[in-house]
């Protein structure tokens, strides 16, 4: 039987952890998952790894500083080289603890025979393993979410060499062939409560001198050689909650009730990861698990379609020879095939649209 292991490393994610560990220990098994505790202080994190470190969990507790921190990547790269070494695994995936693990191709899926099972498609590849799809959830939205391309690692055993602190750049024993696998990130950064979104932000930017606007220099703090490390975390101090939201409002993304209703399969009351602000909701009956969806007029009225990516991908060969669309053509769909007119889908399907009596998301 094909072995992947999990880490991860947290600190006082109170919501997260919990979830993160059903969500893959339905896939990969309990005693497969590894959690490095980067300090935690908050009772119920302790509690939580305690109560599955019991049932198999490994929790890893000397790494504990800002400084292991931001040497994540190596610590996760030493621990794999660790299975490597004991035979203890065939892939190894790190993973934040904000990220959890789907199959997407023609389709979305977060059944866990079907990911195990292509994980089986990969054991001989001899290549570096590249997942590069992620579906960031829309704040406000439950339910909704936008497709990105951020490069992820994951490792076929006795292959790694090296890893980032991102988790952005594997490297392996191949680095003239990588592959594309078939996974997706469900990647839920944003958090219901906008101040819990800048805590966490300010935790992870502690260590850079000026990185939060207004705050002066502390004794400590670094001024990194890269200047735009931690950028994208910065954006959250510069902007207000109202500014965030908006940031998303005329954004097409799609809706996939599936990743909340396998939350609630698995216990977890999906509210605590994505809100509970009121949006749309109905079920989605179809092969593909997702429609595309688009907030038009003044924002009251939602506009749903049927996407097929074979179709599309078929159909719009710029696209696919197109360096960035080409690894999600859905991606382009949302940039500018549906507002050029570009058919989603060959069955002829037109949109449908939802009235709401606000503009609600």
């Amino acid at each position: 039987m094909t072995v992947i292991r999990c880490i991860t490393m947290q600190k006082n994610e109170a919501t997260l952890l919990e979830p993160w560990i059903l969500w893959h220990g339905a896939i990969f098994g309990l005693s497969n998952l590894t959690v490095i505790d980067n300090g935690s202080t908050d009772p119920h994190v302790k509690a939580v790894q305690k109560r599955y470190e019991a049932q198999g969990v490994q929790i890893i507790r000397k790494y504990r500083s800002h400084r292991d921190f931001l040497r994540k990547g190596d610590i996760f790269a030493d621990v794999i080289r660790g299975w490597d070494a004991d035979n203890a695994c065939d892939f190894a995936l790190p993973m934040d603890c904000d990220e959890f693990l789907a199959f997407f191709l023609d389709r979305l899926s977060v059944d866990p025979s079907e990911i195990r099972a292509q994980f089986e498609l990969l054991k001989d590849e001899q290549a570096t393993l590249i997942t590069d799809r992620l579906l960031l959830n829309v704040p406000d939205a439950p339910g909704y979410y936008r497709p990105q391309s951020v490069p992820r690692a994951l490792f076929r055993a006795h292959t790694i060499v090296g890893l980032d602190r991102g988790l952005h750049a594997p490297q392996t024993i191949y680095p003239e062939r990588c592959v594309r696998t078939p996974f997706v990130h469900i990647h839920l950064h944003n958090r219901p409560d906008y101040e819990e979104i800048r805590r966490f932000a300010r935790q992870k930017l502690s260590h850079i001198a000026g990185a939060i606007p207004g705050e002066k220099p502390k004794a400590g703090q670094i001024t990194p050689q890269n200047p735009q490390e931690g950028y994208h975390l910065r954006y959250y101090f510069q902007a207000s909650r109202e500014d965030f939201l908006r940031s998303y409002l005329h954004t097409p993304d799609i809706y996939a009730p599936a990743i909340a209703q396998h939350f609630s399969a698995l216990g977890i009351d999906p509210a605590l990861l994505l809100g509970d602000a009121p949006a749309p909701q109905f079920p989605v009956h179809i092969p593909q698990n997702f429609l595309a969806h688009r907030r038009i007029e003044d924002g009251s009225q939602h506009e749903y379609v049927l996407f097929d990516p074979l179709f599309y991908a078929h159909e719009n060969a710029d696209v696919v020879k197109d360096a960035f669309y080409g690894i999600w053509p859905l991606i382009h769909y949302m940039d500018a095939g549906w507002r050029e007119g570009r058919l989603p889908n060959g069955a002829g399907l037109a949109p449908f649209t939802l009235q709401t009596a606000t503009n609600d998301r």
